[in-house]
């Protein structure tokens, strides 16, 4: 076993999803689950988040200065407004390996967060992504589904009432992988200039 890469901590850039946000797509899930049976695995309560950038393994000694990076990113941004609503899939519904809720408000403004966060943490030395789609994923599918025929289902989470959030900031966190599921704990929070 490498133990340079056991030591490092797996972590990503994200905003944090709410409690009385979750509760909302806990019903949108369980209503897709009763279309789609096989080989799914659903996105557990608490564990929702929009990712702005995965840095995968990064060295302890190096949290502190992607912290200080994302903090430069944050003083420039004021707090903003998103609401979530539509549901989509990668690559695509016909063949989908990921099924997600967008963002109806907002998309733009968290895109544009991302690339800020892409640009500060390119001087870091990592890479850059430029593939980046605001999204919550609700589900992650193991076996072929084509979700096409679901299209009418679908559009019936179009607008999520109340599924709106103020973002105040981002939050660097750690992914733990387990057996049971991912395990997320936050090891540094940027808050946005007021």
């Amino acid at each position: 076993m490498d133990t340079a890469k056991s030591e490092c901590i797996r972590c990503f850039v994200a905003i944090e999803i709410p409690e009385p946000i979750q509760g909302l797509l806990a019903p949108v899930q369980t209503h897709l689950q009763s279309h789609i049976h096989k080989g799914t695995s659903w996105t557990k309560f608490g564990n929702f988040h929009l990712t702005l950038k995965f840095l995968g393994d990064i060295r302890p000694e190096a949290i502190n200065d992607v912290s200080e990076a994302l903090q430069r990113v944050t003083d420039t941004h004021p707090p903003f407004s998103i609401a979530f609503g539509g549901i989509g899939a990668f690559p695509n519904l016909a063949r989908p390996r990921v099924i997600w809720m967008g963002i109806k408000q907002g998309a733009s403004t968290v895109s544009r967060l991302a690339k800020s966060v892409n640009l500060e943490l390119k001087h870091l030395g990592f890479s850059t992504d430029n593939r980046f789609h605001p999204h919550l994923t609700l589900a992650r599918l193991r076996t072929a589904t084509n979700l096409e025929p679901f299209k009418h289902i679908l559009r019936k989470h179009d607008t999520i009432v109340g599924g709106s959030m103020r973002v105040n900031e981002i939050v660097l966190m750690q992914s733990q992988l387990h057996p049971n599921g991912a395990i997320y704990t936050p090891l540094s929070l940027c808050h946005f200039s007021e």
